[in-house]
């Protein structure tokens, strides 16, 4: 049977990306014309993540699916484009920098090895390419999905305690900062903070998927929620109070809407471009906004040579490496 592929859902994933590249790009070359909320971005990546490898891999794991079969084909999927990032990270790291060259390896040691050790240095958990920061979360979740998996109780007032648990620490985090721009990022307090950022937004995936709470979602058309999506990041700054409506209650029902939606053939070749491009526009486009700007390149095209390199390293790099492992590495069937 041919697995069920939610093609709105990767274009929103893709919407999401060039969102936090757009905030980047803005926020770095000091315009004023960029979605103010787009690092919200990665909330909605969280949720999205924990409905698609639930959906993917749930019955598999409860079957006997191992840890280390399921961590080779997450690894499989997410390492190749992080390491692409973590070169280009070194590579457009500032040249002039002063700190020494054994800080200077240390922190891209930490990237490659996917280790927040910038925070040893009174630094951002990941200096050289920032965005890695929510992918060290992914694998974790990913890790604690699995534990979970291998028996999933279907215990509704457990989950409901643990979203309730998350989302109120949550809640108290961004009222006390002003907002979840930060949390996870910058100092070892905020990295902490980024447990249960991530922790209500994933587990909100997972558990929409175990209990098929997206089948009850109304069928709308598929670009009414991308544009959703879209018009929700791009909102202006407006408190912490927006953050949390955002990832408490439209991020989860965007989420389903869009698992449900009526797809418009015209644009499922949009959807599946934006999805296929979704991921490595997040992770090298730091880097290389980095170095257009070092070398006093114009705003929008640092965008569009982001883009550009996403797709390169995309069809010529990450797809046929990745195909080359997943032979090589293929688990036996669960």
């Amino acid at each position: 049977m041919t697995p069920h592929r939610f093609l709105v859902l990767d274009g929103m994933r893709g919407i999401a990306a060039f969102a936090v590249l757009w905030v980047h790009a803005g926020y770095g070359f000091g315009t004023a014309f960029y979605p103010r909320h787009g690092y919200l971005a990665v909330d909605f990546f969280f949720a999205l993540s924990g409905f698609v490898v639930a959906h993917a891999y749930e019955a598999r794991i409860a079957s006997g699916l191992g840890f280390g079969a399921f961590a080779r084909v997450r690894l499989i999927r997410l390492y190749p484009m992080l390491f692409a990032g973590a070169v280009l990270g070194a590579l457009a790291y500032d040249p002039g920098w002063r700190a020494g060259g054994g800080t200077l390896a240390l922190l891209n040691v930490s990237v490659f090895l996917v280790l927040p050790l910038g925070l040893l240095l009174d630094m951002s958990a990941f200096p050289v390419n920032t965005p890695i920061w929510s992918l060290f979360f992914e694998l974790a979740a990913n890790a604690t999905y699995w534990a979970t998996a291998r028996r999933p109780r279907r215990d509704v007032a457990k989950a409901l305690i643990f979203l309730v648990a998350t989302g109120v620490v949550l809640a108290v985090i961004a009222a006390m900062v002003g907002g979840l721009r930060a949390v996870g990022v910058a100092s070892p307090w905020a990295f902490l903070a980024g447990i249960p950022r991530t922790g209500f937004s994933y587990a909100v995936g997972v558990l929409m998927f175990r209990y098929r709470l997206h089948e009850r979602a109304p069928q709308v058309p598929d670009f009414i929620v991308a544009l959703a999506l879209a018009v929700l990041l791009a909102v202006p700054a407006c408190g912490w109070w927006y953050d949390m409506v955002c990832v408490l209650l439209a991020f989860p029902l965007l989420l389903a809407l869009g698992a449900q939606a009526w797809e418009m053939p015209g644009l499922n070749a949009v959807w599946g471009w934006c999805g296929a491009l979704s991921y490595p526009v997040y992770v090298i486009h730091e880097p290389l906004l980095r170095a257009v700007y070092r070398l006093h390149g114009p705003y929008l095209l640092s965008m569009v040579l982001a883009i550009a390199a996403a797709w390169a390293l995309l069809r010529w790099y990450d797809e046929p490496l990745r195909r080359r492992l997943a032979r090589r590495r293929a688990p036996a069937p669960g």
